[in-house]
């Protein structure tokens, strides 16, 4: 029987969380902020990160504040893609589920999608995306966390119009599959 993928292996946060693991961050700092158990972060430490994957992973000191820069964006725009589609695929969950009249479900999904909205926006603060004045900017509506609100609002208003509730749940879904259609394939509307 195969061992049990640890947590933190399947965790949003892994980048993170393994770069401050071989940086030396408290293990109490690091449950904190992502709501780990401290035992927990120490026997991944051990048990699933190799000597080579520390020293590769190991910033201070031994990279630039340009390097360090450069990693933050492509580990924030990673983070940034992965909740995208989080939640994309929760949306499609509160979908099937109202389309089922499953209420209980449908309010969860909904819950859940607005949760990641909500790291969405606080990643995207962190990013400094608010104050970015480039005139060549491309906005990305369905990662803003406006979407979210527009979204389910949209939703709600048609449930009382089963047709158009429908169509436009299809053609949120077309849109919303388009920055990951690889891993959407085969998601219909019932």
């Amino acid at each position: 029987m195969a061992a049990p993928v640890p947590a933190i292996a399947t965790h949003p946060d892994r980048a993170q969380i393994e770069i401050g693991l071989a940086n030396g961050v408290s293990l109490r700092g690091l449950s904190k902020r992502y709501g780990l158990d401290p035992a927990q972060l120490s026997r991944y430490r051990k048990s699933h990160m190799s000597d080579e994957l520390i020293l590769r992973l190991r910033v201070r000191g031994l990279q630039s504040d340009e390097e360090l820069g450069k990693i933050r964006e492509i580990e924030s725009k990673s983070l940034l893609d992965h909740l995208t589609y989080q939640r994309s695929r929760l949306y499609t969950v509160a979908d099937r589920a109202a389309s089922i009249k499953h209420d209980e479900a449908e309010i969860r999904a909904i819950e859940a999608a607005g949760r990641a909205s909500e790291r969405i926006g606080r990643l995207l603060g962190e990013l400094g995306a608010t104050s970015i004045t480039n005139n060549n900017v491309q906005i990305n509506l369905m990662q803003s966390p406006e979407w979210h609100n527009i979204r389910t609002e949209i939703v709600q208003a048609l449930k009382p119009h089963p047709a158009a509730w429908q169509s436009v749940i299809k053609a949120l879904e077309r849109i919303e599959q388009v920055d990951h259609p690889r891993l959407l394939e085969g998601v219909r509307v019932a």
